[in-house]
Order: structure tokens, then C-alpha cells, then sequence
């Protein structure tokens, strides 16, 4: 629901929703060119996806970037205080965040499992084994590149927006439902949904995207490089005791910080 105070902008959640199915189109369209080019090339077939995903979020943001008149110096960083800072305030805790996040989206992927039965358990293991036969390329796609331009679309383009028409909680909510859509099935719905409403926290605070850029970084470099995953039947105690105490205590400490963090009120009168 809009709030009665702020204006409309565009995109509002029906545009961004719409943007999203122009944005399947055209990824469609990218793997279809990028698709044989790629095979001819010698490219791993995922490889070929990373780059037509990319290439079309790029295009839909850039359009978008255009029409909202945004530079690309307010689009990443509209708060006052540096980028070094800003990353320097927050790289420490996302590391230490990151294994914590990892584990509970696994379990949390593993309880969605036993609602949405894929057939095959293994298809996670295998995406990834197919991101690292691409080689660094493919890896750096995933892990780098992909991060920043859909950090810059949904982000930095759809909930900027939102922030100006609803209420920071639903604001935050929509664009993480959006950018959960915008990963084709439900398993990685509900992992993007939870990773977005964790970035779109961090967004509406410092209006910046380098936090969330970082976060959204080290959580796919983490999922590609096999960090131990749950399974169908998984149960805390189906965890390495060495790993689950090292996520538990890491994870923990990380959130600790990122809380102080952002209710710091320096941090939050620098993002308005």
C-alpha cells in the first residue's frame, strides 16, 4: 500500500513485476545469441547463461538509469561518507555473517525441499560444479559481476524507488519478492527473497549499495566453492560439529555487528 505522503516514481512493484517479465525476454533472447556463439568458443554451457543473464541486467538497468535521470555516482553511493569507509565499516561483519547465512538458507532451502520435491537433491552440487568447469571467467561472472548489476537494478533502481512510495518494511519486502521472482523457481525464490530482505535492510540504512554488493558477493562465492550444504533429510545434528559451531559463532558475531552497525546514529543520519 502507498503511502498517502510520497509521490508516486517509477517503478512502482506492478512496473517493477512488469520489468522483470521484459527482463526474461530479453535474457531469453541474450542466451539464444550467446548460446551457439558460446559453444563455438569452447564455453561451458553455464558459462554462456552467466553471461546472458548479466548482459541483460545490465541493459534493463541501464534503461532504467536513464529514465530516472540517476548518475552512477548516486545510484551506488548516495550517502556522504566515503566508499573506502563504508566499506571499511561493514566488509569485516559480512565476512563474518556469511557462513551463518549460508547454513541457515541450506536448512532453511532443505524445509522447501521437503514441500517441493525436486527428484534430485544433487542439482545444486552440479550447478555449481558447472559454474567452476567454466573456468575463472564463469566464476568471476557469478561471484563478481552478477552481484553488482543486480545489485544495481533491484536495489539500487527498484527499491530507491520503493523507498519513496512505501512504508521502508514493505518498501524492503517488495524488492526482495521481486528479486526473488526474477530467479525462475521457488527453491531460489525463497533463498533470494531472505538474502534481499537482508541487503534491502542494509540499503535503506546507508543508501548505499556497496554493503549489500559485498554481501551478495561472498554468499555466491561461498555457495559456488562448496561450502557443506544441507540435504532433504538434514537436521542441525547432520552438520560437521566443527563446521555448525564455526557457522553458529561466525554468523552470530557477524549479525552482532551488522546490528550495531546499522542503528549506529551516525550511520543512519548520513543515509537520509
Amino acid at each position: 500500500m502507498r503511502s498517502r505522503t510520497n509521490p508516486y516514481c517509477f517503478p512502482n512493484l506492478l512496473e517493477a513485476f512488469f520489468v522483470v517479465v521484459v527482463l526474461f525476454f530479453v535474457e531469453y533472447l541474450m542466451n539464444s545469441v550467446i548460446g551457439p556463439i558460446g559453444r563455438e568458443a569452447g564455453l561451458q554451457p553455464m558459462a554462456g547463461f552467466s553471461i546472458g543473464r548479466v548482459l541483460a541486467h545490465g541493459l534493463a538497468f541501464t534503461v532504467l538509469l536513464h529514465h530516472s535521470k540517476l548518475t552512477y555516482r548516486d545510484l551506488f553511493h548516495d550517502n556522504p561518507s566515503s566508499w573506502a569507509t563504508t566499506i571499511g565499516l561493514f566488509a569485516l561483519p559480512i565476512l563474518l555473517l556469511t557462513p551463518g547465512l549460508l547454513m541457515g538458507m541450506n536448512l532453511l532451502l532443505s524445509v522447501v525441499v521437503r514441500f517441493f520435491p525436486t527428484g534430485d537433491w544433487d542439482w545444486a552440487q552440479g550447478a555449481n560444479d558447472n559454474f567452476l568447469a567454466g573456468g575463472l571467467g564463469s566464476t568471476v561472472l557469478v561471484c563478481l559481476i552478477a552481484p553488482i548489476v543486480e545489485e544495481m537494478l533491484f536495489r539500487g533502481i527498484f527499491l530507491r524507488s520503493f523507498l519513496r512510495q512505501y512504508p521502508p518494511g514493505t518498501a524492503i519486502a517488495n524488492s526482495a519478492a521481486v528479486f526473488g521472482l526474477a530467479h525462475l523457481n521457488v527453491y531460489q525464490f525463497v533463498v533470494a527473497f531472505g538474502i534481499g530482505l537482508i541487503i534491502g535492510k542494509l540499503y535503506e540504512r546507508t543508501r548505499s549499495l556497496l554493503p549489500g554488493i559485498l554481501l551478495h558477493a561472498c554468499y555466491n562465492t561461498a555457495v559456488v566453492f562448496g561450502v557443506p550444504r544441507a540435504s532433504p533429510d538434514a537436521s542441525l545434528t547432520d552438520w560437521p560439529a566443527s563446521w555448525w559451531l564455526a557457522a553458529l559463532t561466525s554468523g552470530g558475531l557477524g549479525t552482532w555487528l551488522l546490528y550495531k552497525l546499522i542503528r549506529t546514529p551516525a550511520i543512519a543520519q548520513q543515509s537520509r
